[in-house]
């Protein structure tokens, strides 16, 4: 057995219930399980072997997902690549890999030297002549997916699941999402990005009905389609929050009909969760995780009055401490390095010196955090992200608050930069409403921040970079700061 057993066993016990819809496209669990084995036939046929890695260059779409089952059910290793991205982009990956193969749509740019496979006609002609492979290679200690990120620096880092991990790991989701009976998950999220993997798979592993919608979309068009598709679970990321906080018709929205909405890939500020509470739905959660633990804490809709600021309790798979510089544990309430240990927590890929984040069975996230006497998380900032001014760690997390304190402000985000050299400065990026002006906005810093803090310089912009995850690009913003010469 292995972690998608449970996806096939419904292929027997709930083989007519729906598993995947997408626009005119319907798939139950019987017609799943059987495509999961028919491409799994054919990836053998053309030569795949157990402990191949195979990348997957493909849409949010059935496919994605019955490609990704189908590499994990004949023992191969998925590697889940951004489609959006450009080929230099993906090339890094393919080359840092030494994948055997990459599943492309029809006309994506693969770089020279990894053989392509397109899901063209003669693919889905070569899946009607394909054998159906009845029994899985994959086992519990096999590797299940690679999950890369550039980080911070830009340079590819990786993290590997086993199929036991991602099983504990999927246990650890579905704790904190406290689901029960059937659902119908809406899932807008990209399936490259972790998250939305994530979030798609503990659905169908729950033998739930998850419809894919594209990730870029109007607040009328979700609301739309939670009505049609008579959906019970969403999952959002932030930007996507905003957008509907600002959308003036965000009072008849419908998100009431959902049993439970979660916000995921980044925190919110305090207000925003309580303005998601009030104006979206009161079944407002906020869950924190990470690519390589999945999901680690929830925050429920009873704690956003009294702790806005947290991120929420962890599942009881996931040990987590606080530690100093020497990693050495703190007391509640003292602020210091978050890390988690967990059966369901990734390990780096072999011969990838990662020690940074992965020590002594520990993995640090790079959060500043504390914890609270019954366990609540509250992350500060980032290590990477720390401004070092004065002598003083400036966090950039609690800069951006105080920003988006401000009624005229919609987005904001804030980085350090020396300019030639120099002591660290507080800039800030900010996406404002008409009528702000950078003099009222300083003003404002200089009564919630202590001097040292309030930023030096803010940049009003239309719209701030994202990546294609949807976060926010701060590479992006520090290579502006340097076009600029500021």
């Amino acid at each position: 057995m292995n972690a998608i057993a449970p996806i096939l066993h419904f292929g027997k016990t709930r083989r007519n219930e729906p598993a995947l819809v997408a626009g005119a496209r319907s798939i139950n669990y019987g017609e799943l399980a059987e495509q999961i084995r028919r491409t799994a036939g054919r990836l053998r046929a053309l030569g795949f072997q157990r402990g191949n890695r195979v990348g997957l260059c493909l849409r949010d779409t059935p496919d994605h997902i019955i490609v990704l089952l189908s590499v994990a059910h004949m023992g191969g290793v998925a590697v889940p690549l951004d489609w959006r991205a450009r080929p230099t982009e993906n090339a890094r990956f393919i080359a840092a890999l030494s994948l055997s193969c990459v599943l492309t749509e029809v006309g994506s740019q693969i770089p020279a030297g990894c053989p392509a496979i397109p899901l063209d006609p003669e693919w889905h002609r070569g899946l009607e002549q394909a054998n159906i492979d009845a029994e899985a290679t994959a086992e519990w200690q096999d590797p299940f997916v690679i999950s890369a990120t550039s980080g911070s620096t830009g340079v590819p880092r990786f993290t590997v699941m086993t199929h036991l991990q991602y099983f504990f790991a999927t246990a650890g989701m579905f704790e904190l999402m406290d689901l029960s009976g059937r659902h119908r998950f809406l899932c807008t999220l990209p399936l490259y990005y972790s998250g939305g993997r994530n979030s798609c798979l503990a659905h169908l592993l729950r033998g739930d009905c998850v419809v894919l919608y594209p990730s870029l979309f109007a607040p009328s068009e979700y609301f739309d389609q939670v009505r049609r598709q008579h959906i019970t679970v969403g999952a959002l990321v932030p930007s996507s929050v905003r957008q509907f906080l600002a959308d003036p018709g965000n009072a008849l929205t419908g998100l009431h009909a959902l049993e439970k909405l979660f916000c995921t890939g980044a925190p919110l500020h305090p207000e925003e969760k309580r303005e998601a509470l009030r104006k979206l739905t009161p079944r407002f959660h906020e869950r924190y995780g990470t690519a390589e633990t999945m999901a680690i804490s929830i925050l429920r809709p009873s704690d956003i009055a009294d702790r806005a600021d947290s991120v929420g309790q962890p599942h009881s798979l996931a040990q987590i401490e606080i530690v100093d510089e020497n990693d050495q544990p703190i007391p509640s309430g003292a602020t210091g390095r978050l890390r988690v240990r967990s059966p369901g927590m990734g390990s780096p890929l072999p011969g990838q010196n990662d020690e940074e984040k992965f020590r002594g069975g520990w993995f640090y996230p790079g959060e500043i955090a504390h914890l609270d006497d019954e366990g609540y998380i509250f992350l500060s900032g980032r290590t990477s992200e720390i401004i070092l001014r004065g002598g003083a760690k400036i966090y950039p997390a609690e800069v951006e608050r105080a920003l988006l304190e401000h009624e005229g402000v919609i987005e904001a985000a804030v980085l350090g930069h020396s300019p030639a050299g120099k002591e660290e400065e507080v800039i800030a990026f900010v996406v404002p409403k008409e009528g702000l002006t950078p003099g009222e906005l300083l003003a404002h810093c200089r009564m919630r921040l202590t001097p040292h803090k309030v930023p030096r310089l803010i940049h009003f912009l239309l719209q701030l970079p994202r990546n294609t995850a949807g976060k926010i690009d701060k590479m992006a913003l520090a290579g502006y700061l340097s076009q600029t010469g500021i």
